[in-house]
């Protein structure tokens, strides 16, 4: 039985600082900056908070570049893992393979380090940072370890599925002899996010000619 909500959400970039969520009504240019946010919270009856977890995050380097600089989680004040998890901070960044793994934390609330993550409410994990670099449609994969998930009682989570997907659009760089005529919001569009599961469904672009 799962135990452990898990919320990816995309957030728009204002001026660097995070603001609203983003979906496929909200494409992005070649150019825009924009935040993944991971949230966790235990939702057993008696909820008593995660003590430890770490991430993995796919993307498509052609499409997708990290922009977090420097990219140290190992840092207490970096939002790439959350502040509640002061012991064994890591993660590995590859801007290349279009890689971010072993992304997390843990802590010790007994012995005053850190403090537990998602009592009674879902709490963010992990803010990371990207620019759209081409375009296109492109996906994010969120994997949650759960073999490193951990609660203040020292159980792991279970969850089902453990592997989230976020999707973006991307509008491409067109001639101004040939631009491109974006439609309305389809109805059919959709992006719905609970305990860890988002359908996506696709967004079509037609060319005006």
């Amino acid at each position: 039985m799962p135990n452990l909500a898990v919320e990816f959400n995309l957030i728009e970039d204002i001026a660097g600082t995070p603001g609203g969520f983003l979906n496929q009504n909200n494409p992005l240019n070649i150019g825009d900056r924009f935040f993944a946010q991971v949230l966790m919270r235990d939702i057993h009856s008696n909820p008593i908070g995660l003590t430890g977890s770490a991430i993995n995050l796919n993307f498509e380097a052609n499409k997708i570049q990290n922009i977090d600089i420097p990219f140290n989680p190992v840092d207490n004040n970096s939002p790439l893992v959350t502040a509640n998890f002061t012991l064994f901070r890591g993660g590995t960044l590859n801007n290349i393979n279009g890689t971010i793994t072993d992304l997390g934390g843990a802590s010790f609330p007994a012995a005053g380090l850190g403090s537990i993550l998602g009592l009674n409410q879902p709490e963010q994990f992990s803010l990371m940072h990207f620019q759209v670099i081409g375009k296109g449609s492109s996906n994010l994969i969120l994997n949650v370890d759960l073999s490193q998930t951990n609660f203040a009682d020292g159980t792991l989570a279970a969850n089902d599925p453990t592997n989230l997907s976020q999707l973006i659009q991307i509008v491409p760089i067109v001639p101004a002899n040939n631009p491109v005529t974006i439609p309305e919001p389809s109805l059919n569009i959709g992006l719905f996010i609970l305990l860890g599961v988002i359908p996506v469904l696709k967004k079509q672009y037609a060319k005006r000619v």
